[in-house]
């Protein structure tokens, strides 16, 4: 089962890791012109934080380790807090005027925010490696 963990943590490191910067480096957000450069810039460093932390996830994961699962543990709780933080931020986006989505630049995926539904997938993924890691009992 572990090995279906690490699975899913990478799949889940994937998407938030590699998805937002192919999306995001585009006129609807880094190079947006009613953007002011500030926002850009701390676009661009949200952008390569978690690209970079997506990373090193990826290597905690798949790199040798003397106590693996807690090399696992310390992967899943990195996902779970970036994935925590867009979460957090959706259901406070009212609190800050923020949105999913510029209008102009919306994506919907059946129906759904291309966001939430990313990130939805992402999480599912998530827990249930964690669910895995944190509560399968280690074989000795």
């Amino acid at each position: 089962m572990i090995n279906i963990a690490r699975i899913l943590l990478t799949i889940a490191a994937i998407q938030y890791g590699l998805i937002p910067p192919i999306v995001d480096f585009t006129e609807s957000h880094v190079f947006h012109e009613a953007w002011p450069p500030h926002a850009r810039f701390h676009m661009v460093w949200l952008l390569t934080v978690g690209s970079g932390l997506a990373a090193y996830i990826i290597y905690l994961v798949w790199s040798p380790a003397r106590n693996k699962r807690r090399q696992l543990k310390i992967a899943s709780i990195l996902g779970a807090i970036i994935l925590g933080g867009f979460f957090i931020t959706t259901s406070t986006r009212g609190l800050f005027g923020g949105e999913l989505a510029d209008p102009a630049h919306q994506i919907s995926i059946l129906g759904m925010d291309g966001n939430l539904l990313s990130f939805g997938i992402a999480a599912v993924l998530q827990i249930t490696a964690m669910a895995i890691i944190w509560v399968e009992p280690e074989r000795r």
